[in-house]
């Protein structure tokens, strides 16, 4: 997808670019820890650019590189070839084919020009292919012994493979070189289906794991936690890293492979799957990556508990006994649609600001809110659930806001989803940019 706005974001190469990411609005569901706020990193890509199979483009080579970390081109039948993948129409596509002559498979593999580590939290929104391969999104240190698996599944609709077209490869490596050795978690929950037998080849999902520390990973689906591994006796208990955990920079890798515990059973593509374009690629829509950063001076916080009026458009829903915003503590709750509240927040300086605002819900779909600050046109924020009535995310609204000079100004905040009962709400941060 394609946005535009007046949001300023740094590129990689320290230019300035006047868009929006398409990831803007959809929070990021890991807790930054206390005090602490998600800092958008530059290797972040929304692929909205054209970078061809071949020769790719300058805004592609800005992050990334073609094929591995090194020469090597592969497991088992793989062979990554750098006219394999390709970014068009907001996406980045990794495909495959058939080396000419041979039983082996051209595959799609990038990976980022710089590493990245901890603490960081790093997902992708993405479709699987309809193969029998693995399609990527994995991190691997520059030696090659310390890894983190993102996204690692397996989308075929053949026969004998819905097990894994259920299933997402929620893992970790550490490795011993020479001798080779290997350890990785084989715990149930390491495969992760979400009851519902969703297919994952079928549409986009976002796939997450927040690398909090060398001994701690927590792995998220469409915004849910669903996988914690913590501890050196899950991580690394065999003491592979000589007691340091998972704390080498590693690089981002997005690929497809036919790997071998695969292939040597048999399983690996016909000549006509890699021929049929519907079924041979894996899509990426984004990548994102953010790191916590201390919430400083540069950040003046309200408390949505903290208003001087609030009231209500619309009509009141069955229910919902307050009119307008409901005070607990410095919280609100029992927000209802149309529900609003008025405040009024000192901002220390004339400039550009970022609008954070932290909010709970369990309501599937009809979340949003309004802003209208200093009598000016409103901004609106889409909002999402966040798993519970107490389970707090951070949202951003894709517009920041402009003051001339610092002072007292006044805003209302309204709720404005479809849905009837809204959102719990902590605060909202006005953070200097």
């Amino acid at each position: 997808m394609r946005k535009i706005t007046s949001i300023l974001l740094t590129c990689v190469m320290g230019c300035t670019a006047t868009y929006a990411a398409d990831w803007d609005g959809v929070p990021v569901p890991a807790n930054p820890g206390s005090g602490k706020t998600w800092e958008l990193h530059p290797l972040s890509d929304d692929f909205n650019y054209e970078a061809p199979a071949a020769g790719k483009s300058t805004r592609f080579y800005e992050r990334w590189k073609e094929g591995f970390i090194n020469p090597w081109t592969g497991p088992g039948l793989t062979e990554w070839h750098p006219h394999y993948s390709y970014v068009s129409g907001g996406k980045l596509a990794i495909t495959s084919g058939r080396k000419p002559g041979t039983n082996q498979v051209y595959l799609g593999s990038i990976t980022s020009k710089a590493p990245l580590t901890y603490p960081v939290y790093m997902e992708a929104r993405a479709k699987l292919s309809n193969m029998v391969l693995a399609s990527d999104f994995w991190f691997l240190s520059a030696d090659s012994t310390e890894e983190i698996d993102v996204i690692e599944a397996y989308g075929s609709d053949r026969p004998g493979q819905e097990w894994y077209a259920e299933r997402l490869h929620l893992s970790h490596h550490v490795f011993i070189r020479d001798p080779f050795q290997d350890y990785q978690p084989t715990d149930a929950g390491s495969w992760y289906a979400d009851g519902k037998g969703t297919k994952w080849r079928d549409a986009f999902h976002r796939v997450g794991v927040y690398w909090r520390d060398p001994w701690h990973l927590e792995y998220y689906v469409d915004g849910k936690l669903v996988r914690t591994v913590s501890g050196q006796d899950i991580i690394d208990p065999n003491g592979f890293t000589g007691g340091t955990g998972l704390s080498k920079p590693m690089y981002a890798i997005i690929n497809m492979e036919d790997q071998n515990w695969r292939s040597d059973n048999g399983i690996t593509p016909t000549d006509a799957e890699l021929a049929d374009p519907n079924r041979n690629t894996y899509y990426v829509d984004w990548v994102r990556f953010y790191k916590p950063v201390p919430i400083n001076g540069n950040a003046t916080t309200v408390e949505l508990g903290n208003f001087h009026n609030t009231g209500k458009d619309g009509a009141n829903v069955t229910g919902d006994t307050v009119l307008g915003f409901n005070k607990n503590g410095n919280n609100i709750n029992y927000n209802t649609k149309g529900d609003w509240a008025d405040y009024t927040v000192n901002l220390p300086a004339a400039g550009e600001y970022r609008v954070d605002l932290v909010i709970a819900s369990p309501m599937s779909s009809g979340l949003g809110a309004e802003l209208t600050f200093a009598g000016n046109a409103a901004k609106t924020v889409t909002l999402s659930n966040t798993g519970g009535w107490e389970s707090y995310q951070t949202f951003t609204l894709p517009q920041t806001i402009s003051v001339s000079s610092p002072g007292n100004y006044n805003f209302r905040l309204k709720s404005t989803g479809s849905s009837n009962w809204q959102w719990n709400g902590d605060e909202i941060r006005f953070v200097k940019l």
